[in-house]
Parts: structure tokens; sequence; C-alpha cells
């Protein structure tokens, strides 16, 4: 009961930090991209805050190089939580469905976020290929390749049009595994639990390392891998 009347009070707070946010990362992109992924780590840290989350990065984004972004999916929050990640320019392969939201839904077209209908395959392959020409003009792509948000707390099967894209454009893929957001606010409860959320940054795996390996072998490691960041 104490944690429903907590949400109530955040979502209170949450809704004109997050309006006032977006305003201003909306306005501040048709200034210039480059100050818009400049400020954007503060006013998502912002958004988080009001929600009474308070994200914690352990390992360090590379200072070089244009990545793959892997991340497991198990909150809303993921949304505001990717930003704090990267070096530079991103975008990302998102639901379609986020694009019906009014504000949000504006805020990602400002930094052409591409969207995906994975129960629509040929369509979904023309989203990977997009993404493609995108990472390839040097703008980091994020994909969270469960495809939805898990509702157990452990991930859901991996999609492999994330790894298409890595074998077709040999870049390197990052692995980020979250942890505590769950905990937070699951997809299947309305009320919030405040608290810690962990963002483990795992080490770039290079094409180098998999060039020779299968699609499913190369989605395995990348599974594994993200199983063990997010503390599952």
């Amino acid at each position: 009961m104490l944690y429903k009347l907590i949400s109530l009070f955040l979502y209170v707070c949450a809704i004109p930090v997050f309006l006032i946010c977006s305003f201003c990362l909306i306005i501040c992109s048709f200034i210039s991209l480059h100050l818009f992924y400049k400020i954007d780590k503060l006013f998502c840290r912002l958004i988080l805050l009001s929600f009474g989350v308070f994200p914690k990065i352990k390992g360090s984004f590379p200072e070089k190089g244009t990545f793959i972004i892997m991340m497991n999916h198990s909150s809303f929050l993921d949304a505001f939580l990717f930003p704090l990640i990267s070096r530079g320019a991103y975008t990302g392969v998102t639901a379609k469905e986020n694009f019906k939201y009014p504000i949000f839904s504006y805020l990602i077209k400002r930094i052409n976020a591409i969207p995906i209908d994975r129960k629509n395959t040929k369509e979904a392959i023309k989203s990977i290929q997009k993404a493609q020409i995108v990472l390839q003009s040097g703008t980091h792509i994020g994909i969270l390749p469960e495809g939805s948000r898990t509702i157990t707390g452990k991930m859901n099967p991996l999609k492999k049009g994330g790894f298409h894209m890595a074998m077709n454009t040999k870049a390197s893929i990052i692995p980020v595994g979250v942890q505590g957001a769950f905990q937070c606010k699951p997809k299947n409860r309305w009320w919030i639990k405040p608290g810690f959320v962990i963002l483990n940054i795992g080490s770039p795996i290079k094409y180098e390392e998999y060039h020779d390996w299968s699609i499913d072998g190369l989605l395995c490691s990348v599974e594994k891998k993200l199983k063990y960041l997010s503390g599952e």
C-alpha cells in the first residue's frame, strides 16, 4: 500500500518533468543535434529521478568507433536509461507502437529512430536495412534484441535482426545488462518501487572475434553476456 501511495506522488511529479524535459530536448534538437547529444543525459537523469530511479553505470563506453548497442529489455524505463550509455550520436530500432505516443514519438523522430514491425517479417527486414545505413554513417544503433519487455524478469528469446545487421556491417556489438529496472517498474505492474538501477557496460564483441560464427552462434554468445551482465 505504501508503494502505491508513493507511486501516485511520483507519477504526479514525473509527468510534468517528462513534458518539460522532452520539450527542452526537442527544441535543442532543432538548434543543434550535437548539443542534443551533449545534454540528453542530464534530462534523462532528471526524468528517472522524478520516478525515484537512481542509475549507476559500471564499465565504460569506448571513446572511438561506431557500435551496435544491445541491451536487455525489462521496463519502460529503458527508454531513459539507454541514452546514458553511449558517447556521441545514437539512434535506435524501436517498436512502431512507440510512434503513437504524442510527445515521446516526436522526440524519437528527432533522432531518426527507426520503427520496426516485428510481426511483419518483410517490413522488419527493411527496418534493419535502414539501420545498417545509419550505422555505416557513423551513428550508434541501439537495439533491444528481445523485441518486447519481459514479464517474468528473465530475458525473452532474442530476435535475429540485430545480429544480421552486425554481420552485414562488420560492426562491433556492445552488450549492456540492466539490473534493477524490472524491480522498479515491470510491464505488468502499475506502481513503482523506487531504487537503484545498474547499467553494466560489457566489452565490445568485435567482428574479428565473430566473423566466422553463424548467426545462431553470435546470438548465443551475446545472450550469455546479456544474462551475465543483467544478473540473470
